[in-house]
């Protein structure tokens, strides 16, 4: 019996609403308040709308802006070459050990600066 529609064991591919388009450049002006207004055809391009939220990076000085969908696919592409790079492992898991060393080291140096103060030891 199949799950619920949307839940799957296997990652299916992300579909955008069509594909990612490139424009050309265009100059634009940074108001008093360092806004940009980004041209509707460039955030039709990118796949954006008023109130969606894109991440922004600067790069060898360079500004970028990246929709949802790129970022989207993106993490995907990562992800797979992550899976074909790595046979066998499950990055759940991978994900899961990191967590625990990490959580090892914090309580040593808690335990370290409680002993400096004649505090008893967590466990």
């Amino acid at each position: 019996m199949p799950g619920p529609k949307g839940f799957s064991e296997d990652q299916q591919p992300y579909e955008g609403a069509g594909a990612l388009q490139s424009v050309s450049y265009a100059r634009l002006k940074i108001d008093s308040a360092g806004r940009i207004v980004i041209p509707a055809e460039m955030r039709a391009a990118m796949m954006v709308k008023p109130g969606d939220t894109v991440t922004a990076e600067v790069v060898e000085g360079e500004f970028r802006i990246v929709s949802p969908d790129v970022a989207v696919r993106r993490a995907q592409a990562f992800a797979n070459k992550f899976k074909a790079d790595h046979p066998g492992i499950s990055v759940v898991d991978e994900l899961i050990a990191e967590r625990r060393e990490e959580a090892r080291k914090d309580l040593e140096e808690a335990n370290a600066w409680r002993a400096t103060r004649g505090l008893p030891p967590l466990e």
